[in-house]
């Protein structure tokens, strides 16, 4: 698992962490009960405070996307990736929803959005 913090980033470095954590297990880098570096091995590999990342772990285990045995570790807890893949494609629809609404009241035309959709995509052969 390759993370990659951004110290001078907008993001707090926790949810660099998180998301890095979530991209690697959605990705299937990390599969249900794979053993999870320590928040101290993590830690010192990212070169970031052990608070950072058990901040990290703390919401990850609280989202249900790993869980912690006590003296053993912590694990990927994903059974199901469909699931959580759907949830999460769910929150990102909404927010698209938000930025489309924003964006038609700005008077924004529909073909605009079109396009830069179909560049997302790499369906517009036009330009």
């Amino acid at each position: 698992m390759n993370l990659f913090i951004n110290a001078a980033g907008d993001k707090p470095m926790y949810e660099q962490v998180k998301d890095g954590i979530k991209e690697a297990i959605m990705n299937g880098e990390l599969k249900a009960h794979d053993l999870m570096p320590s928040v101290r091995q993590l830690a010192a590999d990212l070169n970031v405070s052990m608070i950072t990342t058990k901040r990290a772990y703390a919401d990850l285990e609280r989202e249900g996307l790993i869980y912690t045995v006590a003296g053993k570790g912590t694990f990927v807890k994903l059974e199901d990736i469909g699931m959580i893949q759907e949830k999460h494609a769910a929150e990102a629809l909404e927010q698209f929803r938000i930025q489309a609404e924003a964006l038609k009241k700005l008077d924004v035309p529909i073909e605009k959005l079109e396009n830069e959709l179909k560049n997302i995509y790499g369906g517009n052969n036009n330009e």
